[in-house]
């Protein structure tokens, strides 16, 4: 017979469990929760009062997860122009002239290899 594997127990994992319970929990409560509506409003006479609150209870859950989503896809668009923008080159700083700027009493020393040995241009 195989020996079983060692149970995962560290923090992390207490954590996922934990949270994961939670969750369970609350999905739990929110379906007895329904339940319970959804039986008064059969007690109460409502004409297919089960069916109108377990769609209205759908139609809740999928108006949050869409609002989820909703936020979910805008906070990657947020992370993709942060990247974006950081990958962007920061402007030359005016001190150091362009390659192009032969006017610039500073282009000889920034640009050597465009003069030759008298100072002229190449």
């Amino acid at each position: 017979m195989p020996t079983q594997q060692p149970v995962q127990n560290s923090r992390a994992h207490r954590w996922a469990y934990t949270c994961g319970m939670s969750v369970k929990r609350g999905y739990h409560r929110l379906k007895a929760f329904e339940s319970r509506v959804a039986e008064r409003a059969a007690m109460a006479g409502m004409p297919a009062g089960k069916l109108l609150v377990r769609g209205s209870f759908l139609i809740a859950q999928l108006v949050l997860l869409g609002a989820f989503l909703f936020v979910s896809v805008w906070l990657f668009v947020l992370m993709c122009t942060f990247v974006a923008l950081a990958a962007v080159p920061i402007i030359q700083d005016s001190d150091t002239p362009d390659i192009d700027d032969l006017n610039n009493p500073v282009h000889r020393t920034s640009w050597p290899e465009q003069y030759d040995k008298w100072g002229s241009l190449k």
